[in-house]
């Protein structure tokens, strides 16, 4: 096995992110990665295998840590007694430990902002393009077990069909990561996803009880 110039994957994994953020993933060369990395294209092969491993190297720890985030909270309020589960959007308790979950979420998005960047912006081409819709089926799934568990008619009395469950979530979703597209302030971000949830929470409330 041939040995690996020390400081090789280091400024592989940097100049890749480089290319990647200006270029996205389809347009990005590995050729130039390489040679900004006082290396050849061989390099990425033997240690990445292709340059979707490469994409990967860079994205796949903190993609797989926010969507567990996302099912965990989700899981976690699911498991709640029914009862609590029903004062969804009129439990005060409910609101403080949502907007935690919010800033724990947004903080580590912050603190991965070029990752996310290349996640949200630059993944077209990659089985990370799906990254936002893969936490839609996320919130959908607990969505309908909410609807289930809680007995409520939202469907069945034909308020809401399945098709507008998932419209509203993947709406919400695909809106929640609007403040990394557009590359806002933090602070913003998170006035701008505590407006978007005051605006769903309404919009679902009503369903839920008309």
């Amino acid at each position: 096995m041939a040995n690996r110039t020390p400081g090789i994957t280091e400024k592989l994994t940097e100049q890749a992110m480089q290319e990647f953020l200006a270029n996205g993933y389809t347009n990005a060369s590995l050729r130039t990665i390489a040679e900004n990395a006082g290396t050849s294209p061989r390099a990425v092969y033997t240690r990445y295998g292709d340059k979707e491993g490469l994409f990967s190297a860079l994205v796949a720890e903190q993609a797989e840590a926010l969507k567990a985030m996302f099912r965990r909270y989700m899981s976690d309020y699911h498991e709640r007694p029914v009862d609590e589960q029903k004062q969804l959007f009129h439990d005060e308790h409910y609101q403080t430990e949502y907007r935690g979950y919010i800033q724990t979420s947004i903080d580590y998005i912050y603190d991965n902002l070029d990752v996310f960047r290349l996640l949200i912006c630059g993944s077209e081409g990659t089985k990370y393009a799906s990254f936002v819709d893969e936490i839609v089926e996320i919130e959908e799934h607990y969505t309908l077990l909410y609807i289930e568990h809680t007995g409520s008619d939202v469907i069945s009395s034909g308020r809401a069909k399945p098709q507008l469950v998932h419209l509203l979530c993947s709406s919400f979703v695909h809106g929640f990561f609007e403040f990394v597209r557009h590359d806002m302030p933090k602070d913003e971000a998170f006035t701008y996803i505590y407006q978007l949830q005051d605006f769903f929470a309404c919009g679902w409330d009503h369903l839920f009880s008309p």
